[in-house]
């Protein structure tokens, strides 16, 4: 596939700087005139509202893990692979919170309280609002499903420290993303991932590809030899 990673690369820094001048004081105010209230019920840690994936960075897993005695594997798993080399390697970008078979956060508690909570990703602290860079190359504020918009008052206090967290949490992704494309190699030698594994293929390695670089690790799936 065509990919300019340097082009990428400066683009992205493009973004950051638009990142930077964003005002917290302004974004707060947008806050405080549409309002939210969690409402407790855990929805966006389970699947009943579609995609309740988390993509988590290498500095969001480790300070999961140093404040949980946890290992890196009790915390993420790779998120899905989106390329495929000539070796069959599936490559994916970033890491996602474990979840159990039924889709829920491993790290929700049966009372719909976060075990981590203290130390979550940006994503749930900030959820369901996140900063989105729109065609004008503006970041604007955008809000996903959640029954607790609208329904409370947000004070003056908290309004503007969700607002500075927004605006970190976008700086956080531009930078990781930067760092990442700049340990990028053979990207152009991929092609997207379909979905699908030969059949004659039983264990598979998958890169994951973060800011600290590529980690390998291997999969195994079931051949029909198994059956």
């Amino acid at each position: 596939m065509e990919f300019n990673t340097t082009q990428a690369i400066k683009d992205n820094y493009s973004m950051l700087a638009a990142a930077e001048e964003v005002d917290v004081t302004v974004l707060a105010g947008h806050l405080q005139s549409m309002g939210f209230e969690c409402m407790r019920c855990g929805e966006c840690c389970r699947s009943h509202q579609g995609d309740n994936s988390v993509l988590v960075f290498p500095d969001e897993v480790l300070r999961i893990m140093d404040a949980n005695n946890l290992s890196w594997h009790d915390v993420c798993k790779p998120s899905a692979p989106q390329f495929i080399d000539n070796i069959n390697t599936l490559h994916s970008f970033e890491w996602e919170l474990k979840r159990h078979n039924n889709e829920s956060c491993t790290f929700l508690n049966e009372d719909n309280t976060c075990s981590v909570y203290f130390w979550r990703p940006w994503i749930c602290r900030t959820y369901p609002f996140y900063l989105h860079f729109e065609n004008d190359q503006t970041p604007r504020l955008n809000i996903s499903e959640c029954e607790g918009v609208g329904k409370g008052v947000f004070n003056k206090e908290d309004a503007g420290n969700l607002a500075l967290f927004l605006k970190e949490r976008l700086i956080s992704e531009i930078q990781e993303e930067i760092q990442l494309l700049e340990h990028l190699d053979g990207l152009e030698n991929w092609e997207f991932f379909n979905g699908n594994i030969n059949e004659n293929i039983v264990k598979f390695n998958m890169a994951v590809h973060d800011s600290s670089g590529c980690t390998v690790v291997e999969r195994h799936i079931k051949s029909n030899s198994e059956e």
